[in-house]
């Protein structure tokens, strides 16, 4: 897969969740976005990693891998409850699941807590490998 065909696959994924409103996901290099008022809000960054060459078969099969990140954010002072609900929904979707060519594995929360901009933060980490 390309780092294109990934991108689009995971921000399809992405879009296919109903756990946060369209409106308030944003990604990478977005537009400027004011959460301002929101309950929650995430946003999704993909960090591609090392990609390697294997020969199988007729000729050389090139693995990409990476993390997928979801930084899931509500207001300080409203609870855990709907972060860490808005988390496993998440996770539900991406864990051991499959696009075509692109496998995601175990999810990984992680906890930050006060972001120091008036947010309670939680992180979701998804590693992922493409052919």
């Amino acid at each position: 897969m390309t780092l294109t065909e990934i991108r689009n696959a995971i921000i399809s994924r992405m879009t296919a969740q109903t756990a946060i409103a369209k409106k308030d996901v944003t990604y990478q290099n977005d537009k400027p976005y004011d959460p301002a008022g929101k309950p929650i809000w995430a946003r999704l960054t993909i960090k591609h990693g090392l990609s390697g060459t294997q020969e199988i078969g007729s000729g050389p099969v090139v693995h990409r891998t990476g993390i997928a990140f979801i930084q899931i954010f509500v207001p300080l002072a409203t609870g855990t409850l709907l972060i860490t609900q808005t988390a496993d929904k998440l996770r539900a979707l991406f864990e051991n699941q499959t696009d075509g060519r692109l496998d995601y594995f175990a999810v990984s929360a992680d906890d930050i807590g006060d972001d120091g901009h008036g947010w309670y933060q939680l992180n979701l980490s998804i590693p992922y490998r493409a052919l």
